[in-house]
């Protein structure tokens, strides 16, 4: 039987997808952050130690944020029957330019970690956290993050090389999403005004949209006669 693993944004966990309303009948498990190595750890070396979390045939991915480039890295690894990123990136061309040239100068090695949290205040406008759980909710995530994580998963993010969207890719995003900008693409599912962290504010919606694909997929997995494995 298949199994629904989420893997919550940069530096965040499960709380990110405590608004989403599933279906309790479907068996789900939250991936945990691991620590990198070092702040230079390859994202493939990274996932293959995080794949271990995954014990299921055939498991459903659903990556939210860096989360999503997560999932898509595990994709190559696995044998998913799904993949679903929301509010993330299919390809490294969907990072908007000044994320390449800020990649370019390598700020977020050396930008000192008290001011990089210092934005905390900022943070919901930017994201899109408009209620006060929502607002609370993401500057203790910000106020948590391990400097070391932050560090490596911005520099992962910048310098991660994907050229096209993997098969069969579902991806779900908002129209006024400031931190990673819709960049439409054929069979995205597009969220009108849907903003970053619309896991949140449009818990609802999401949850609606999600429950449905995610029933489609398991009941697929559940049937299939020959179960995927994890490749070795």
């Amino acid at each position: 039987m298949s199994k629904i693993y989420f893997i919550s944004g940069l530096g965040a966990d499960w709380r990110m997808f405590q608004f989403l309303k599933l279906p309790e009948h479907l068996p789900q498990q939250q991936i945990n952050w691991i620590e990198p190595l070092s702040v230079d750890e390859p994202l493939q070396a990274y996932v293959h130690r995080l794949k271990e979390q995954i014990t299921e045939a055939a498991p459903i991915l659903v990556g939210l944020s860096f989360g999503g480039v997560v999932a898509i890295e595990l994709n190559k690894i696995l044998k998913p029957q799904a993949t679903i990123i929301i509010s993330s990136l299919a390809t490294h061309h969907d990072l908007p330019w000044y994320y390449r040239l800020l990649g370019k100068t390598r700020l977020q090695k050396w930008l000192p970690f008290g001011l990089m949290k210092s934005v905390h205040p900022l943070a919901p406008l930017f994201f899109g956290a408009h209620t006060r759980p929502e607002r609370k909710l993401l500057k203790q995530v910000i106020l948590e993050i391990d400097e070391k994580f932050l560090r490596w998963s911005l520099s992962r993010l910048l310098d991660w090389k994907q050229e096209q969207p993997i098969p069969g890719l579902i991806q779900i995003h908002g129209t006024s999403d400031i931190v990673l900008p819709c960049c439409p693409r054929p069979d995205m599912i597009i969220i009108p005004k849907g903003e970053h962290l619309m896991v949140m504010h449009r818990a609802d919606e999401i949850s609606a949209i999600l429950s449905k694909i995610l029933e489609q997929q398991w009941t697929k997995a559940d049937i299939s006669p020959e179960p995927q494995t994890a490749r070795k």
